[in-house]
């Protein structure tokens, strides 16, 4: 099992956590009320868990998760600084979830948990600002596109 926040008590496990503050959002208006959660992903499921209720999703080619990207916390993004909050996850047509990404090293966390969103067959569209990433990684290059297809068997870019 592998989670996006918990603590020692999943490390027995082989757990790595990362604290995700999700917020919820609707559609149409910027979240007006904050709730903290977290977003666990285990082998087979994504389970998003926020005042105490549970939401189960499937990790299979039928889920469709929509990620926007605006990178963590200091991230220099052209000419300011990227807050690490202005990150939403979305699965399956579902409600909106804003999250952080505080470090670095949680922005690998999430590139590694993407990637094995791929190799499971999920499917994923990944955004920032400036337009579609793959891997969270912007500006790929015509052969590393077409590296990926061939290694996770999909069309990027949703």
């Amino acid at each position: 099992m592998v989670a996006l926040g918990l603590g020692p008590q999943l490390a027995a496990v082989g757990a790595f956590l990362l604290w995700v503050a999700v917020m919820a959002k609707t559609r149409s208006a910027w979240p007006t009320v904050v709730k903290a959660g977290q977003l666990l992903c285990f082998d087979e499921a994504l389970m998003l868990s926020i005042d105490k209720q549970q939401i189960h999703y499937p990790l299979d080619s039928a889920t469709v998760v929509l990620l926007t990207y605006q990178g963590f916390k200091g991230e220099y993004l052209a000419r300011t600084r990227a807050s690490g909050t202005d990150n939403f996850i979305q699965i399956d047509d579902g409600q909106a979830y804003q999250f952080a990404v505080l470090t670095e090293q949680a922005q690998q966390q999430l590139r590694t948990e993407l990637y094995r969103w791929y190799l499971r067959k999920v499917k994923v569209k990944e955004y920032r600002q400036d337009g579609p990433t793959f891997l969270l990684h912007r500006d790929l290059s015509y052969e590393e596109i077409q590296g990926y297809k061939r290694e996770f068997g999909v069309g990027l870019y949703g």
